[in-house]
């Protein structure tokens, strides 16, 4: 019992070390990824879509330059992630591995797509 309350109070110690990194969290990459992907297939005439069954962040790389110059404005974040549909009737539920550019800036986390694959 003490090993495990030890692993817990470690843990508990490294979480604000992890949320000051600035990369965004699942929440928030989820938010905009289903923004986009809304706007993306209502664009396309296929309506209806309201969110993702399950989502999940696989990881971020801080990108500190953007078009070849140092942003220190600014923080980007290339990350990856997974993300469900909901099955369409007589099919399976699809799961995609996408790839995003969050950016941090003074008006708040901006989302572009860098594309998606189906696994």
């Amino acid at each position: 019992m003490r090993g495990l309350r030890r692993v817990v109070l470690c843990g508990l110690a490294v979480l604000p070390l992890a949320a000051c990194s600035g990369e965004p969290g699942e929440s928030d990459m989820r938010k905009l990824v289903e923004t986009h992907t809304k706007r993306a297939l209502d664009g396309q005439g296929q309506g209806g879509f309201r969110g993702f069954d399950g989502f999940r962040k696989q990881g971020c790389v801080d990108t500190k330059y953007r078009n070849g110059a140092p942003k220190p404005d600014d923080k980007q974040y290339d990350c990856y992630y997974a993300a469900t549909f909901a099955p369409q009737p007589g099919a399976t539920a699809m799961t995609v591995n996408g790839k995003g550019r969050f950016t941090r800036t003074d008006k708040g986390l901006t989302f572009e797509d860098l594309g998606a694959q189906p696994r």
